[in-house]
């Protein structure tokens, strides 16, 4: 079976883990502070980072940083997972759910801009697919724009790295990302002050006074792999262009489409999302996959939209590429012959 989605984790990943669980010190903060120090300076040295347990965790502690909570309103897309939804939900707060751009599936600037109002108190930039959103259409409102880079760790948007942009930008290190920390992880970064409040919500424990806090401390374990990892992100990157590559090809001559992306973008190709342009629907195209033992599955599981039961009429280019786009493997460990096997697939789309 070629799966959808693999990890990709080498011998230096493994050696490294090792080195950790041999010194006895899985968890005391070292390896922790290092993994931070490099990813903030992936970006530049301006930016501070935290690592944290998961990306939901990450959102979460920046929407309490905020102080976002009850009465308040944050906008986001609705084709999205559904983990930003229930942070916000959890929070009291209120999700403001707009549609996406028909041809390139990032959130609509447009619905951003005529949703915000005095209640509005953050932007959720999700940068879906390795593809780049028009993150700075917002930047002349005065809300805190925060980027869901989990898809974007490694693309690029007017030649500076996504992640860069908004107030504040959380990544997911899980296991099928782009790089992971052993299988679970999340980071904040942010050139705003403020880390270290953020960083006192991360950990409960040896605390002078009682606010509530959490237990979203991670390990040394996690982030030795994550150091290893991040050190092999140009080239995993590079791979997964030449895969698209190969698949660009095999689209020609297919009832395929691929997203709109702009030329001030380059996209680390973290998923390849094609929307079904011919008389195949969804669960033919899947089923046709699965014949040759390929999965390949839906980009998105369900609309938010879906959840709040919020008309479907509200959201038609969500509706829309929910229907009609399907996302194929494409990951760093992906063989030669399993490309072509898939690319031959491609061209049976019709």
């Amino acid at each position: 079976m070629i799966q959808h989605s693999r990890p990709t984790i080498r011998k230096k990943e493994l050696e490294s883990a090792l080195t950790v669980m041999m010194s006895d010190n899985l968890a005391n903060g070292d390896v922790i502070y290092e993994f931070e120090r490099t990813f903030a300076s992936y970006f530049d040295k301006s930016f501070s980072s935290l690592f944290v347990t998961t990306g939901t965790h990450a959102l979460e502690l920046i929407l309490r940083h905020l102080n976002i909570g009850e009465g308040d309103e944050v906008i986001l897309s609705s084709f999205l997972n559904v983990s930003p939804l229930q942070v916000i939900t959890s929070l009291g707060a209120t999700p403001v759910l707009v549609d996406i751009n028909e041809d390139s599936y990032q959130i609509c600037m447009d619905s951003v801009i005529d949703a915000v109002n005095e209640n509005t108190k953050a932007i959720i930039v999700s940068h879906m697919f390795g593809n780049c959103a028009l993150i700075d259409e917002l930047s002349d409102l005065k809300v805190p724009v925060i980027e869901d880079a989990s898809h974007g760790l490694g693309s690029t948007y007017r030649d500076r790295p996504i992640g860069s942009f908004g107030d504040y930008a959380y990544f997911s290190l899980s296991a099928t990302k782009m790089i992971t920390s052993g299988g679970a992880g999340g980071m904040i970064i942010t050139k705003k002050r403020g880390i270290d409040n953020i960083k006192d919500l991360r950990h409960y424990d040896k605390k002078d006074n009682f606010i509530k806090r959490f237990n979203y401390y991670p390990t040394d374990l996690q982030a030795s792999i994550g150091i290893e990892e991040l050190k092999h992100l140009p080239r995993m990157v590079k791979v997964r262009a030449d895969i698209a590559s190969y698949y660009d090809n095999a689209i020609v001559e297919s009832a395929l489409a691929k997203p709109y992306s702009h030329d001030s973008e380059c996209s680390s190709n973290y998923r390849y999302v094609c929307s079904l342009k011919g008389s195949m629907n969804i669960h033919e195209c899947i089923s046709m996959f699965e014949r040759y033992e390929v999965q390949v599955a839906r980009p998105v599981y369900k609309p938010l939209h879906h959840y709040l039961e919020l008309d479907k009429n509200d959201f038609p280019n969500t509706e829309n590429a929910y229907l009609k786009s399907i996302s194929i493997p494409i990951y760093p460990t992906l063989q030669k012959a399993q490309a072509d096997l898939i690319c031959k697939l491609i061209k049976r789309i019709r």
